[in-house]
């Protein structure tokens, strides 16, 4: 595989919220060996950009070299369908009749070829995979009744509300989507940060000793918001990395407030051959 560089930029915190801190560009060696002081780590992506993706694996299967206990937690599958994912992992199926059980063709969509090197991975290291994604029936209901109306299980009991700045980059995303009302577009992305965050909530608790990988849109990590800054306010104490790809194809490393240290390294990230 081509050798491909990635820089990793820094900026000021001011530019972003106070909840977060930034690396300068740093070696890839470097920046797994910080990423390990975290519990959560967010692999933020373009869902059909390839790059990203190789990025992903490389960085998922680095740390659970260095770090045994993993969690592969996936926005690409929804709740209901867990048992499937584990019973992929632990033999019982295999990938197509795991991608046939979960639906995966009709909830998500995209290529198979875009994620099957990551739940592969899981599955030959017994990695759990944990489903991140809401069903289509509970966004059917929030966009008919408004989430402050709608009580599941898949939601926490107090909805966090996105902040001013998040909000105002959501109504950005709004023109995308002509169709969608300012209200019920807002609603749908609270009911997705949510959901996701407080199913890693449950997923931490049951599993205080493993790293959680997350794999996600960057949509839902704008600048530290949505599921970063939800799972924050659920539980205050989770140390957090997330990265960041942006349109210019640089991609940014934030880590919560109470990281120990910065680097000063002006190497930039090289995806190992």
């Amino acid at each position: 595989m081509r050798s491909t560089v990635f820089s990793l930029l820094f900026f000021f915190s001011l530019l972003f919220s106070s909840e977060w801190r930034f690396f300068k560009e740093v070696s890839f060696e470097a920046l797994i060996n910080e990423l390990l002081n975290y519990q959560v780590i967010y692999l933020g992506e373009v869902h059909d950009n390839e790059e990203i993706h190789e990025l992903q694996l490389k960085i998922f299967k680095s740390i659970h070299e260095r770090y045994r206990n993993v969690i592969l937690a996936m926005e690409m599958f929804q709740q209901p369908y867990q048992r499937f994912l584990d019973e992929f992992v632990e033999g019982y199926i295999d990938e197509e009749e795991m991608l046939e059980k979960t639906r995966y063709k009709k909830t998500w969509g995209m290529s198979k070829k875009l994620y099957e090197k990551l739940w592969n991975y899981a599955e030959r290291w017994g990695i759990k995979i944990v489903a991140l994604n809401v069903p289509f029936e509970l966004l059917r209901e929030v966009r008919k009744r408004g989430i402050e109306n709608v009580k599941s299980v898949y939601l926490p009991p107090e909805i966090v509300y996105p902040p001013e700045e998040y909000r105002e980059f959501l109504l950005k995303e709004l023109k995308r989507h002509k169709k969608s009302s300012k209200k019920s577009f807002l609603d749908i992305q609270t009911t997705w940060d949510n959901a996701m965050a407080y199913k890693l909530l449950k997923t931490l608790i049951l599993h205080p000793d493993y790293k959680v990988i997350v794999i996600i849109g960057k949509g839902h990590l704008y600048k530290g918001y949505g599921v970063p800054y939800v799972l924050k306010k659920l539980y205050p104490g989770v140390k957090q990395a997330v990265l960041y790809p942006e349109e210019n194809e640089k991609f940014y490393f934030l880590f919560s407030i109470d990281f120990s240290k910065e680097y000063s390294s002006t190497n930039s990230i090289r995806l190992p051959n």
